[in-house]
């Protein structure tokens, strides 16, 4: 795992992000749902948000990972992951070009929540890591 000051430099000097949620993700919530509001957060931030034609160097990307547990008791355990991810060059062999790392990566929570709140757990917390990466953006970027 990077250091955080190795973190915020790879924020540094973007030509914009693109969002990516993985799959699977739990039958209640909808990938496009989840991109559109990730993407809409970045905006409001005035973060430039790539689209799918667009190939800016690196492949730099906000991934989102949901994961929920099988419902019990009516509980879920929720945990979502945003981190961010782009091809790296190895020091020691920069001819091996097409690494995927992780260079920046939130702090996360397990959750336990209500199943009919699964939508709005998700929400609160992508909305509160991907804050997490604007302002590290913008530190990067001041």
């Amino acid at each position: 795992m990077p250091t955080r000051e190795e973190s915020l430099s790879s924020l540094k000097d973007l030509d914009g992000i693109r969002v990516a949620v993985d799959e699977p993700l739990p039958s209640a919530l909808s990938r496009d749902t989840i991109k559109a509001a990730v993407e809409a957060q970045l905006r409001a931030a005035n973060v430039k948000v790539l689209g799918l034609g667009d190939f800016p160097t690196g492949d730099p990307h906000l991934r989102i990972t949901i994961s929920a547990s099988a419902p019990r008791s009516d509980l879920i355990a929720l945990a979502v992951q945003v981190d961010f991810v782009q091809i790296v060059f190895m020091r020691r062999n920069p001819a091996v070009t097409f690494n995927r790392a992780q260079t920046w990566k939130a702090d996360a929570q397990v959750q336990i929540v209500a199943a009919a709140q699964l939508s709005r757990a998700v929400q609160g917390e992508l909305t509160r890591q991907v804050e997490q990466f604007v302002q590290d953006y913008r530190k990067a970027n001041a």
